[in-house]
């Protein structure tokens, strides 16, 4: 499950990078449900607190699809500021909604491609 240290790491890499934290950016929330029925109860909770998001089936490596079941996903996308206190109130939020339906909330990602980042320091930031 994703916590909030993970949120701090991810924003200290964008500090790094020199991203604009105030701008507001598209981001990409994440959960994870074993069976569908799990992922549409979550998906009406979601729902619910006027949060659209989308499902979307995970199935296993073609090598495992004899024992193994597929998994289902949930992603929520937000147009909002990389700012603190936000993300982990979403943070918090995701996980509760996340648990409530015996899933767990996977983490996000955000599209700071407009900060004109040097594929270098990204690259030596990875070492």
């Amino acid at each position: 499950m994703h916590t909030h240290e993970e949120d701090d790491a991810l924003l200290e890499v964008f500090k790094q990078l020199g991203v604009d934290l105030q701008k507001p950016r598209e981001l990409i929330f994440y959960f994870l449900f074993s069976t569908e029925l799990d992922t549409d109860n979550a998906s009406r909770s979601l729902d619910q607190k006027t949060i659209a998001s989308e499902k979307f089936k995970v199935d296993p490596p073609w090598w495992k699809r004899l024992f193994a079941k597929p998994r289902w996903a949930l992603s929520v996308t937000r147009t909002m500021p990389l700012d603190e206190s936000k993300i982990k109130q979403t943070t918090s939020a995701f996980q509760e909604v996340a648990s409530t339906h015996n899933g767990q909330y996977d983490g996000w990602e955000a599209n700071v491609m407009d900060d004109h980042i040097d594929a270098a320091q990204v690259t030596d930031f990875r070492k």
